[in-house]
């Protein structure tokens, strides 16, 4: 009888092949010390990664921002390397990027080069109800995924606290940005919305992916929240679930809170048509 292998068997940390517990690092890495750095998750099924080259634009944006010239030449082939290694299916990549050790204050001295540790993980065990909240933290104005996510910790935190599955980040004007770990989408009269380029969130790979269909007409802007209490069907993107439908979102005033249901109607074509996009069915 086979038994199931963890996928934590072996990781990638810069050009080697560790086992999970042997991959130490220092305790003057900048990714520690200051989040100086960045991440992207990918998600593949059947040992094939979705939308590589999305995520691999994103990171270059990245590293072009935060002014890091990490080698990343070959680190495709390290990912399909390492799924092979551990013997898995269906899971996530997780690319870590740090900027390596060497700090005057803040100020990186660049006394070792930047270290890169890729690594498999589970899939996320989602719930039955995927519900959100709108909390009071203001997304940061990265457009990649910074190492440094201290607004978004506090954001899932507190949906947690709350027994929510994730908290609506607005900007300090109100607009809807994103979720603490996805974009977010609503459809009112059949007509699809979604905060633009200009907000404040992360660029999702699934996100462009959407835009990209021409068969998706998507209507980009800055919204309010009452735009989201009037819509009929709310869904959230990130490459780990692709998307989600939203049961419920809680909403808040000064008096009161009260709580939304919507639809999932349109939302499955539009899931639908992704997976189409992908070669997934």
């Amino acid at each position: 009888m086979k038994t199931k292998q963890s996928n934590k068997k072996f990781i990638y940390k810069n050009d080697q092949i560790l086992n999970h517990e042997d991959a130490l690092i220092s305790i003057d890495e900048r990714g520690f010390l200051f989040g100086d750095g960045l991440f992207e998750t990918c998600r593949f099924l059947n040992q094939k990664i979705i939308n590589f080259e999305a995520h691999l634009a994103r990171i270059k944006i990245g590293l072009l921002s935060l002014k890091l010239n990490a080698n990343i030449q070959n680190i495709e082939s390290k990912c399909y390397n390492l799924i092979n290694k551990n013997n898995l299916q269906d899971g996530i990549i997780r690319i870590s990027i740090s900027r390596g050790i060497g700090s005057k204050g803040y100020l990186p001295t660049n006394e070792t080069p930047n270290l890169i540790i890729i690594q498999t993980k589970e899939l996320p065990i989602l719930p039955k109800n995927i519900d959100l909240m709108v909390c009071e933290i203001n997304p940061p104005p990265f457009k990649f995924k910074s190492a440094n996510g201290l607004q978004y910790i506090l954001a899932k935190i507190s949906a947690q606290e709350n027994n929510f599955f994730d908290s609506i980040m607005l900007d300090e004007k109100g607009y809807i940005c994103e979720t603490s770990s996805a974009n977010i989408f609503w459809i009112k009269d059949q007509i699809i919305y979604t905060p633009s380029d200009s907000c404040n969130m992360v660029r999702g790979t699934i996100r462009q992916a959407l835009l990209d269909i021409k068969s998706i007409k998507i209507k980009q802007g800055k919204f309010k929240i009452f735009e989201l209490e009037n819509a009929d069907e709310v869904f959230i993107t990130n490459a780990s679930s692709l998307i989600l439908p939203i049961d419920k979102i809680a909403f808040r005033n000064k008096k009161f809170t009260h709580a939304v249901k919507y639809k999932k109607i349109l939302v499955k074509k539009v899931t639908k048509l992704l997976k189409i996009r992908f070669g997934l069915i």
